[in-house]
């Protein structure tokens, strides 16, 4: 019995998971644009989760991509960029603002644009508590799963992106401009932008690889669970 209903759940496993395509291409190249870091540099770096070092070393950029809260039904994923400062440098620096801009992130399928978010920490990497607005969003709790904060952002985009490179997505701050005034002129040493993709199609229900692995083995144990039987039943003859 419960080797039958091992092998009906991993059926039944197999037949309701959808696949999911990727969004980008994993190991692409695109580049970083950054401004007042302290200084102005563009940077080539790839597609790949982590963190890399650009403006000469004096910014470490952190790649996390984090699955939607939908990402079951839409395939929905949040490409999340965290820029700080190495050795608590100010990322701007006074009467200066600092930007970013990634440039020709390498869609993999036509994709959706859905919404964004943006969090600025400081030289020590805490998050900076907002009241301002810089884009005239909303104020915000983080909305990526499993991250925390606050910062601005709106969703409800609809800004369709083909395959290929995909326009400049970044963010801007004016240090002096989205501090609290209990904090006064504190600097900026770092950013948050978070941006949400989902591909223009919806997943297809077509089993993934591994899913199909997973029914092939439940087909196998349903070979076997048969040849128990005949077995049983010649012994018992």
């Amino acid at each position: 019995m419960q080797i039958k209903l091992i092998v009906t759940t991993a059926m039944l496993l197999g037949l309701a998971a959808p696949a999911h395509a990727q969004l980008f291409t994993a190991g692409g190249s695109y580049s970083f644009n950054i401004q007042n870091s302290p200084g102005t540099s563009n940077n080539a770096v790839t597609f790949t989760p982590g963190t890399q070092l650009i403006d000469g070393g004096d910014v470490a950029l952190t790649l996390t991509v984090v699955n939607a809260a939908d990402f079951a039904t839409t395939g929905a994923q949040w490409v999340v960029f965290q820029t700080q400062t190495v050795g608590g440098v100010a990322l701007s620096q006074p009467n200066e603002n600092w930007s970013f801009s990634a440039v020709g992130l390498p869609a993999a399928i036509p994709i959706n644009f859905i919404a964004d978010y943006s969090q600025w920490t400081d030289t020590s990497g805490a998050n900076i508590p907002q009241t301002n607005h810089i884009f005239n969003q909303p104020l915000i709790s983080n909305p990526v799963p499993g991250m925390t904060g606050t910062g601005e952002g709106t969703s409800g985009f609809s800004s369709a992106i083909p395959v290929g490179p995909v326009f400049p997505l970044g963010g801007f701050a004016d240090p002096f401009a989205i501090v609290t005034n209990a904090l006064g002129t504190v600097n900026v040493g770092g950013e948050i932008e978070a941006l949400e993709f989902a591909p223009q199609s919806p997943p297809s229900g077509v089993p993934e690889p591994g899913t199909w692995a997973m029914m092939l083995a439940g087909f196998a144990g349903i070979g076997l669970l048969g040849y128990r039987k005949t077995v049983k039943a010649r012994l018992a003859a």
